[in-house]
């Protein structure tokens, strides 16, 4: 990418500098209803923590092209070793499964049937694989956080979308008994 086509980018994005904003392609989309791809499923490690990164692409409307990442836990303890709410961990699954519905791949059971989340983390990417490139529904609401203010968190709710037409590539040959059949005699080289 060039220079200009940098300044382009801004420019298509609605970047005026008289506005004193900065332009920040990785800033979070505003809550709201959006039209989505299942862009990408990993599991990941952080310092210790294992966690599983789900990411969209906005398909459509004023934020088309800006990235969401989820990160839903499976943890089954706090840092401290207490252990986190059972309804919590089962609230979690079944948004994932929810997620797998929305994009016609479901997420069976069998994938949270391990003794530690890595497997499960593991399992889940894999499953969701299957479903890269699918469009979706996403609701983004964010909700306070009392113990830490200045990251509030960010609610999901995913819903079928119909997915786009693929156009039937037939063969315009097939059938027409217009065919020559070409033997190593027949090339030049």
């Amino acid at each position: 990418m060039s220079l200009i086509d940098a300044v382009n980018e801004l420019k298509k994005n609605g970047f005026d500098p008289k506005d004193g904003k900065e332009f920040n392609p990785n800033e979070r989309i505003p809550d709201g209803n959006y039209l989505m791809t299942l862009d990408g499923a990993s599991h990941s490690v952080k310092n210790d923590h294992d966690f599983l990164i789900i990411s969209f692409s906005v398909v459509e409307g004023e934020y088309e092209g800006r990235r969401e990442s989820y990160f839903p836990s499976l943890r089954q303890t706090k840092n401290d070793g207490t252990p986190i709410s059972p309804d919590f961990i089962a609230r979690t699954i079944s948004k994932i499964q929810i997620l797998g519905e929305a994009v016609d791949n479901p997420i069976p059971n069998s994938c949270f049937d391990f003794d530690i989340e890595t497997e499960a983390y593991d399992a889940i990417a894999d499953k969701l694989q299957g479903a890269l490139g699918r469009l979706l529904k996403v609701t983004i609401a964010t909700t306070p956080n009392k113990k830490n203010p200045q990251y509030p968190f960010r609610n999901y709710k995913f819903e079928k979308h119909e997915q786009p037409k693929v156009a039937d590539a037939k063969d315009p040959f097939n059938g027409t008994g217009n065919t020559t059949e070409v033997s190593d005699d027949d090339l030049p080289f």
